[in-house]
Order: C-alpha cells, then sequence, then structure tokens
C-alpha cells in the first residue's frame, strides 16, 4: 500500500502572466523553471457510465515519452477513515493491482489501478484507441465492452515541475481545464503517518507563502465536467 498526498494552491497567486508558475514559488521548492509537458486524454462510453462507477481509462503522454501510458483505475471511497473497510471491499470486487490511497484535504479515497505502455511515435494522442480492449488487464474486461464507439474526453494538458520539501520529493503540476487552472502538490509515501505529516508541512509552508487554497480540486471530476 502506497499514499498519495494532494494540496492545491491558489493559482492565482503563484501563475505569471503567460500562465506558467513564477519563478518565486518555484524557487521556494527548490524546483527548476524548466518544466515536463503531458497531455491527458480519458475513453469511456458515449453515457460515462464507467465514470458514473467510479472507474476510469486514461492516456497519458509525455513530451519526452516514446510510449503512450494507459492507466486502468477503480476508486473506492474511505469513508470515516476506515481504509482496511475500502481494501475490503476492493478485494470483494476481485480487483487486483497497485493499490493506493489518495490523501486529500477533505477525503481520503481507495485507487487500485493497473498501467501498461503502447509504444507511439508523435505527441498528438490518437482519436481511437483499439489498444485499451487489446491490452488490458482482465479485471477491468467488465468496463470494456461496447467501446466501439469511444467517448474521448480531453485532451488536457499540464506541466510539472519537481521539487523538494523537507526529504520529501514533490510534484508540481499547473493543469489548464476548461478556463480554470489548478495547482496541485503531490508526493507519494509509504505509510499513513507520513503522509498525514506532509500534509501538515505542505499546508505550512504554502501558507507561509500566502499561496494555500484550503479544498481539493478534483481534475477527474473538472474534466468530465468541461469535455
Amino acid at each position: 500500500m502506497k499514499y498519495e498526498v494532494k494540496v492545491y494552491v491558489d493559482s492565482t497567486k503563484v501563475l505569471d502572466k503567460k500562465g506558467h508558475l513564477t519563478h518565486t514559488f518555484l524557487d521556494a521548492f527548490g524546483a527548476k523553471s524548466k518544466d515536463e509537458d503531458f497531455l491527458v486524454q480519458f475513453v469511456d462510453h458515449d453515457t460515462r457510465r464507467n465514470y458514473d462507477n467510479r472507474v476510469t481509462i486514461r492516456v497519458r503522454k509525455s513530451e519526452y515519452d516514446e510510449f503512450l501510458e494507459i492507466q486502468y483505475k477503480k476508486r473506492y471511497p474511505v469513508l470515516n477513515g476506515d481504509i482496511e473497510a475500502a481494501v475490503r471491499q476492493a478485494e470483494l470486487d476481485g480487483m487486483t493491482g497497485d493499490y493506493e490511497v489518495e490523501y486529500g484535504i477533505s477525503k481520503q479515497t481507495l485507487s487500485v489501478t493497473h498501467v501498461i505502455e503502447v509504444p507511439v511515435d508523435d505527441h498528438v494522442l490518437p482519436a481511437r484507441h483499439d489498444h485499451i480492449t487489446d491490452q488490458a488487464p482482465e479485471v477491468f474486461a467488465p468496463y470494456l465492452s461496447e467501446l466501439e464507439e469511444t467517448s474521448l474526453v480531453g485532451p488536457v494538458a499540464f506541466e510539472r515541475h519537481t521539487g523538494k520539501l523537507e526529504d520529501y520529493k514533490i510534484k508540481l503540476e499547473k493543469w489548464d481545464i476548461g478556463k480554470s487552472h489548478v495547482v496541485e502538490l503531490s508526493s507519494k509515501v509509504k505509510t499513513s503517518e507520513e503522509a498525514a505529516y506532509l500534509q501538515q508541512a505542505l499546508i505550512t509552508h504554502l501558507t507561509e507563502l500566502g499561496s494555500y487554497e484550503p479544498k481539493d480540486q478534483l481534475k477527474t471530476e473538472m474534466i468530465f465536467e468541461n469535455h
């Protein structure tokens, strides 16, 4: 089990006139101004029934990669902090893959994920994804029927910088979703105790910088609402 801490930033306080993270903000985390650009696209039925069942199929491409990363994910809400109950439900559903708790400000979510890589030659995501079904893990087969007429959600662009806080590696990302800019800081840790500690450390640091956004901004939900 891993934990991913996510904390959000008031984008109006940390973006320059061109919509990039300011040098001052990057310097506060020891991050370089050079970023890595990504494109993300989701695939679902026209009715988006997988999304409604907390299942997402995401295709992501970095400007530096020669492959598409295809991510199959199912999410389970963590109620009253009871992670084990969410894990038991996922196991009862027969879900296999990488188990991770997304540790947000207002809630926690268990995700079960499979990731595969498919070689490509360019940065633009293709209009069709036959490999979505060809390469899919068996556990996600029930969600892949009737995908011949797919609904492509996106693509959405984001940029990533890498910095540090104390001894933790921090990803600093700026997403453009519809007319909104979402700035997210995240880091993966091994225990819930580390997650709680790092979350508070990030909040404290951002508060001192005057840029803390005290709420979760659900990127996937925003993407499906805007595309």
